[in-house]
């Protein structure tokens, strides 16, 4: 199901007083070069809900935009909501409001950007390995 942004909290308290009483996960994905399919804004907020008494589950999606990008938050109705708003604050840098601790929790603090975003500038580091990695790597049967 897609409810508005705007009535996140609204929309997963009546789900919770419905019996979706589990937060399974929340993430994030970025639309941002996916041409194959329109969608209503660029991030896609996905909550999915288990009901423990029977064997269901629904997935809530929400659409945001923005610079950054905003929601309001749910930790107070699914406490493990908590630390995965950090993580997609962190990964893909999506604002929720109201949220008591909303700082890095993957990244260092120092850290600039939101790594899982489809701009974010692709690079790599080189990673020296030490001869016995070298060796394993190339000859399996001789390590």
């Amino acid at each position: 199901m897609t409810v508005d942004p705007a009535d996140i909290r609204q929309a997963l308290s009546t789900l919770k007083d419905g019996g979706y009483r589990l937060l399974v996960f929340l993430t994030c994905v970025d639309h941002l070069v996916d041409a194959s399919r329109s969608f209503p804004a660029r991030y896609e907020l996905v909550y999915e809900l288990r009901d423990m008494d029977k064997p269901e589950h629904l997935r809530v999606r929400a659409f945001v935009d923005g610079d950054p990008p905003r929601i309001d938050s749910v930790h107070d109705l699914f406490p493990p909501a908590n630390w995965e708003e950090r993580e997609t604050y962190d990964m893909f840098g999506v604002v929720f409001n109201d949220h008591p601790d909303l700082t890095r929790i993957l990244m260092p603090d120092d850290w600039v950007g939101h790594p899982l975003r489809r701009d974010y500038p692709v690079g790599g580091e080189v990673v020296e390995f030490s001869e016995e990695h070298e060796i394993w790597q190339t000859a399996p049967d001789k390590a």
